[in-house]
């Protein structure tokens, strides 16, 4: 006997258009019912110009990762003076623990940015921790190359390869292709949830702890949430396909969320409050 594993409703993007220049599908945790725990959220984003001002974070990490067929750098500012351009292919890991500021942007002219923000939680232990980034560079990053398999590991490792971004936390990110007829096999630790997105194309994707079951089809820009035992994921296409698989150990932990903060308890909730208003987190200069 063995426990089937749990399976989200499959979860279309939301909507999100801000001005001329940014367009989303949007995901929230509230919608997996804390299957996709410790992803807070994630924006599957396109985006031509300057959009947001500059802008808080604490409690988690900030992760950009752009897609290899953007046409030109995101660039990221932050209160700990740092100034990086996020190329086509880069992942930049954010680390805001007590409280960070910073806004990225395309600057460049004809520039379009095809990208993941996505929120990634800090266990109670580091919410607290100084601020710092993580960054990997496109040509760095690891491939897995089987027939009519490509597989770049974003983050974690897959298959013996290990991406070279160090985490305040084990994740992994792996951004996944397909050709016709083709079948990819991931593997899910005990205690670790997944969320996978499908971000052009279409897939089958079945789990379970022993025998392939629970087959679902997940079209272009709908995602599923997967939590439980230790579990394989399988997924096949009839064509070509893109999708992401994000995965971490659940927290399990309290979470309060305001705005762009995620912490256990309202204590501390008001205190990341009192010291963002204070100027505690710094600012974007130069």
């Amino acid at each position: 006997m063995h426990n089937k594993p749990n399976i989200s409703e499959i979860i279309p993007g939301q909507d999100m258009n801000i001005g001329h220049g940014f367009r989303a599908k949007h995901f929230d945790e509230d919608s997996f019912n804390s299957l996709i725990d410790p992803v807070v959220m994630l924006d599957h984003f396109h985006m031509s110009a300057p959009t947001f001002a500059p802008h808080p974070h604490a409690g988690i990490s900030a992760v950009t990762y752009l897609f290899e067929d953007s046409t030109g750098p995101h660039i990221n500012y932050d209160s700990l003076g740092n100034n990086i351009p996020i190329y086509p292919g880069d992942i930049h890991w954010f680390v805001a623990g007590r409280g960070a500021v910073h806004n990225e942007q395309p600057e460049d002219d004809n520039s379009h940015v095809h990208a993941l923000q996505i929120f990634i939680n800090l266990p109670a232990s580091k919410k607290m921790i100084a601020p710092y980034a993580v960054h990997a560079d496109a040509a760095d990053i690891p491939e897995y190359l089987a027939h009519g398999i490509r597989v770049r590991v974003v983050t974690g490792e897959y298959r013996g390869l290990r991406s070279p971004a160090v985490l305040p936390e084990p994740f992994t990110l792996l951004d996944v292709f397909l050709s016709a007829d083709t079948i990819f096999e991931y593997s899910l630790p005990a205690g670790w949830n997944a969320f996978v997105y499908c971000v052009q194309g279409a897939v089958s994707l079945s789990a379970d702890t022993d025998t392939y079951s629970d087959l679902l089809i997940l079209k272009e820009t709908n995602a599923v949430g997967i939590g439980g035992d230790a579990t394989s994921l399988r997924l096949a296409t009839e064509n070509i396909a893109h999708f992401v698989i994000l995965s971490g150990p659940s927290l399990n932990e309290p979470l309060l969320k305001h705005g762009p903060f995620v912490m256990n308890t309202q204590e501390q909730m008001n205190q990341t409050i009192t010291n963002f208003k204070n100027g505690i987190f710094g600012q974007i200069t130069g």
